[in-house]
């Protein structure tokens, strides 16, 4: 049997690179934020009619789909693709040099980052490959539990159809009784959710386990490791598990402090309504407040990314 990986290392250094070069993530990903905002602003500003949203708002109704957009659908749908394929690449690269950096040393200089050469664009397949499987083995299982069910695909999307347009009718209309009847019904839906959730959970734990070092490995090396990944992590199932529970359990309490640490600012910043000393206090608690939100999603990203790159590594090289 093959020797696991040193589990409380692996955090370890994954949390030490948060710390220690959360600058360095910052350096790399604001740009890529940046360019993606301009993209999302473009796209809305691009597809949606800002004159009837108004209208709606101030009539307090929804328009229709036709009426909202400015172009038929499927050029909505089109430009939407291309905006999610550019904003993944720009962050797929962010990714691929904080991997490279980690698993190879490789440091990617300059203000100025958007990488969009090999490394991003294996980052990038890797990723929709690893979505693809996820997706497959989700299909499956869901497919098994509408047997199990007794449902077939269109009865149960279209009995859901009916479901959702009976809640909307019962809020505008006021109909509680309907809305409680229809409630009663949500029950057999959420059941083949519960039965697919039972049947996927034990194949996507051990994909997402053997495919842990997938993304992170084909941006070190320069080929996809689909296979390679399952290669790397045979005989060390146990200890990758072990390592990805501990890093999200860190991860929750962590979030959770910081959960709590923004709760408390953002009652001092309601301190500042007025005038005088407390609006000053508040001033400083928003700028308090932007500095540790930036500081803390650079550590906790750079940490995961860095997690995924050091089982690579240590899986690869025993290093």
């Amino acid at each position: 049997m093959s020797q696991g990986i040193p589990v409380g290392d692996v955090l370890n250094e994954a949390f030490q690179f948060g710390l220690k070069r959360w600058g360095t993530v910052l350096r790399l990903g604001w740009l890529p934020v940046v360019l993606s905002l301009l993209l999302a602003g473009g796209y809305f500003a691009l597809i949606l009619d800002f004159d009837v949203l108004a209208q709606a708002n101030e009539s307090q109704s929804f328009p229709g789909f036709s009426e909202m957009f400015k172009m038929p659908a499927p050029a909505v749908i089109g430009l939407g693709v291309a905006l999610y394929v550019l904003v993944g690449m720009v962050y797929c690269g962010v990714m691929a040099s904080i991997f490279r950096l980690v698993a190879l040393g490789e440091e990617s200089p300059g203000f100025f980052h958007v990488r969009l050469d090999g490394p991003a664009w294996r980052v990038f397949w890797a990723s929709i490959i690893s979505g693809l499987i996820s997706t497959a083995i989700w299909c499956v299982a869901f497919f098994i539990a509408l047997i199990i069910t007794g449902n077939t695909v269109g009865a149960y999307f279209s009995d859901m159809g009916a479901f959702l347009s009976g809640v909307v009718t019962a809020v505008e209309t006021g109909s509680d009784d309907f809305a409680a009847a229809q409630a009663a019904g949500l029950i057999d839906y959420w059941r083949t959710f519960v039965y697919a959730f039972a049947i996927a959970f034990i194949p996507l734990l051990y994909v997402g386990v053997r495919l842990q070092p997938f993304v992170a490995g084909s941006a070190a090396e320069n080929r996809l490791i689909l296979l390679g990944s399952f290669n790397l992590t045979a005989g060390r199932f146990w200890s990758v598990l072990f390592a990805m529970f501990l890093m999200g359990v860190v991860i929750i309490l962590i979030s959770t402090v910081y959960e709590l640490f923004s709760s408390v600012i953002e009652v001092l910043m309601g301190l500042g309504g007025g005038s005088g000393s407390l609006a000053v206090i508040a001033g400083l608690m928003g700028l308090i407040y932007v500095a540790v939100t930036v500081f803390y999603y650079a550590v906790i990203y750079g940490a995961q990314l860095a997690f995924s790159a050091i089982i690579y590594r240590r899986l690869k090289t025993g290093e």
